[in-house]
């Protein structure tokens, strides 16, 4: 017997517990002898309420066919009833983003990010659909964790901008205006660039191969089945802790960075510690320094959403994992120095 002459069924977009008593009673007037299609081509979430649904149709009715599973769908039911529901080959390997299709990609790139800014305004309103201990695990893994890797990064990027403009200024009899030098070139500039980009290897990588390890070993499809949204309880808190995180660690920065410029005005050119601060305060202003804050936030919440990119992405295997995570780190780091970029021929 064709589909055509099939009870056709368009399924609703959410078989989930909230609509479990709706669908029930619509199901429950059907005859176990008529032949029955199932659509599942609105279907968009499905927890395991519903797969519990359309295991016992399976069951029930003898003669019953689902046209429009999505693989995402056959392979969540697969988990829950252990079935084998008509699907698109179920051979083939995992969808991925391939890196021709450029187009593709950014278009996915710019739709998780909507959905990451809508799903943390929503957590912050309702305070649903997140685990809160996960925000603090973050934040202790990114802020503290991190500190010192930036506070030593930052303080040698201070004592080299200091030295190379040492020399040039001290050949012009200007050596005083070396404190202008580090304290707005570091604020403004480096602290935020070298900031981000050591999120983007440390923090960026980690949050990929987390990711992507959960995503093999099919932890994002149990999320799933237990009708939880991936992208919202495994994003949203790392994007929280990153936006609490940042402010602490541009602020060591820029105190461990313009420290190391001090050191060498006070040995190589003879400025002392109060005058460099004093000639310093003439230029810096607090808009510099939330100039600095507003680029490494930005830049802290570019790194979150493309390493989760990569991460929900990557194909099958341990070296899929390890493929991702190298090219998140690389996305991460190109999106920085672009944006970075347009900051400075926004402001300048």
């Amino acid at each position: 017997m064709d589909s055509d002459s099939r009870l056709h069924i368009l399924l609703p977009s959410r078989l989930v517990l909230e609509n479990y008593k709706e669908i029930q009673n619509h199901l429950g007037r059907l005859n176990p002898e008529d032949p029955v299609l199932l659509d599942f081509s609105q279907v968009e979430q499905m927890d395991s309420t519903g797969a519990a649904m359309i295991s016992y149709l399976n069951k029930t009715y003898p003669d019953i066919r689902c046209d429009g599973l999505s693989p995402r769908l056959k392979h969540m039911l697969d988990v829950f009833t252990g079935t084998d529901a008509p699907t698109p080959d179920s051979g083939e390997p995992a969808k991925t983003l391939p890196s021709s299709h450029w187009g593709e990609s950014v278009k996915q790139f710019m739709v998780l990010m909507a959905d990451e800014f809508a799903h943390v305004w929503h957590y912050l309103w309702r305070r649903r659909g997140v685990y809160p201990g996960e925000i603090h695990h973050q934040l202790f893994q990114m802020g503290y964790g991190s500190y010192w890797i930036v506070s030593v990064i930052t303080f040698l990027v201070g004592v080299t901008i200091a030295l190379t403009s040492a020399k040039q200024l001290n050949d012009f009899g200007a050596n005083i205006f070396l404190a202008d030098v580090v304290g707005f070139g570091m604020i403004r500039e480096l602290v935020p660039l070298m900031t981000g980009i050591i999120l983007a290897g440390k923090v960026g990588a980690s949050i990929t191969a987390e990711i992507a390890s959960m995503k093999v070993l099919e932890e994002v499809d149990a999320l799933h089945t237990m009708g939880l949204n991936p992208e919202k309880f495994l994003m949203v808190p790392r994007l929280i802790a990153i936006g609490l995180a940042v402010p602490l660690l541009v602020t060591l920065a820029n105190i461990v960075g313009i420290f190391g410029g001090m050191l060498v005005g006070k040995f190589y050119s003879g400025i002392s510690f109060k005058a460099f601060y004093q000639e310093m305060l003439t230029i810096v202003e607090l808009d510099d320094v939330l100039i600095g804050l507003g680029k490494t936030l930005v830049f802290g919440w570019v790194i979150v959403i493309s390493s989760g990119f990569k991460g929900f992405s990557v194909s099958r295997g341990a070296l899929g994992v390890g493929i991702a995570t190298t090219e998140s780190v690389v996305l991460s780091i190109s999106l920085i120095i672009v944006l970075d970029s347009i900051f400075a021929l926004l402001m300048y």
